[in-house]
């Protein structure tokens, strides 16, 4: 039985349609498509998660300034 995803999830799945089609525009190629190897797959990988770290650390800190709350380490409580 398949169902159509609603709310959040359908705007991830258009999000990652809008995605693909900036990578095929850029790069002229899919995912699918692409021959990087494993190690380099897994290098950008990396690569993008510590981008997500900063974006994340940064929308924190954006946030406390917005508040009036000092940012602190406190992530790790």
């Amino acid at each position: 039985m398949a169902t159509t995803a609603t709310g959040t999830e359908a705007r991830v799945c258009a999000d990652i349609a809008r995605r693909q089609q900036l990578g095929v525009t850029k790069y002229g190629q899919t995912v699918a498509d692409n021959p990087l190897s494993w190690r380099e797959w897994a290098k950008h990988h990396y690569q993008e998660l510590l981008d997500a770290a900063i974006y994340t650390r940064r929308a924190i800190e954006a946030h406390d300034a917005a508040v009036g709350r000092p940012t602190t380490d406190d992530l790790w409580r």
